[in-house]
């Protein structure tokens, strides 16, 4: 039952975010850069902080981690991690390849993600047990070959360059498809049976930590680019729609195809 109470206020969460980012998409913005030179906008700060403000109003004694405004009460038995707007740069060129996520970890592991685009109105809940675009379960492909693949990533220079250019050009070779449908909703593709291979040559956990429940939900599988469970900044995240394309992905990145 608790479970179902979690369901219902991220869905809940995602509807109020997502009212706000569809009104503002399209519109000029001013726009400042981070250290790390990722892009931010007024509109990713102030949905950070409208859901701060909702999940405190709700959950006092839940921990938040957000990608804007760092971290408060991150020790918690539950921690809730936003990333308000995952594709920044899609979302001031106006184009719909963004989305809002929304994950809630429970001990240090993520146990439920949204993914939300409010533009295209499409949504996936994932809570490791099934995966739903909106409201109803995911089909992904059951492809088990590279050859005519699609293949997805946020940006092929980052593959290239950080995990091995020789790797990843193996793998774009064998794909019938590579295009840059990235962030987030590249893995709302790979959910719904779009896409065969989403890959990100680096991420941090706002990043990552609303799409492992969706992942694990839609039963595709992951790991880091060596095979591991070392997700994130260091690793990144290969996804594949079937643990057969999965050890043949893996091989072409690390020299074995």
């Amino acid at each position: 039952m608790q479970m179902q109470s979690f369901k219902v206020f991220i869905n809940e969460l995602a509807d109020m975010s997502g009212e706000y980012i569809a009104k503002s998409f399209g519109k000029r913005h001013s726009v400042d850069f981070k250290e790390d030179s990722s892009p931010v906008t007024e509109v990713d700060k102030n949905v950070e902080c409208m859901l701060r403000e909702a999940i405190s109003k709700k959950f006092p004694d839940h921990g938040i981690i957000g990608e804007e405004y760092g971290n408060s009460g991150e020790g918690a038995e539950y921690v809730w991690v936003l990333d308000p707007i995952d594709g920044t740069k899609s979302f001031i060129s106006a184009v719909p390849l963004f989305g809002t996520l929304i994950a809630l970890m429970k001990n240090g592991e993520p146990v439920l993600g949204a993914i939300n685009q409010p533009v295209l109105r499409e949504r996936i809940v994932g809570d490791c047990e099934e995966c739903l675009f909106n409201g109803r379960r995911v089909s992904p492909s059951r492809r088990t070959s590279l050859e005519g693949m699609t293949l997805l990533t946020s940006d092929s220079r980052y593959c290239s360059r950080l995990r091995g250019e020789a790797g990843w050009k193996r793998l774009e070779d064998a794909a019938a498809i590579s295009r840059t449908w990235g962030d987030c909703y590249g893995y709302m593709l790979l959910c719904r049976g779009y896409a065969d291979v989403m890959a990100d040559a680096l991420l941090e956990v706002w990043d990552f930590a609303a799409l492992l429940p969706a992942l694990k939900g839609a039963g595709i599988a992951y790991s880091d680019w060596r095979g591991g469970r070392d997700i994130g900044h260091d690793w990144g995240l290969i996804a594949s729609c079937t643990p057969e394309l999965h050890k043949k992905v893996l091989a072409a990145v690390s020299g074995g195809v």
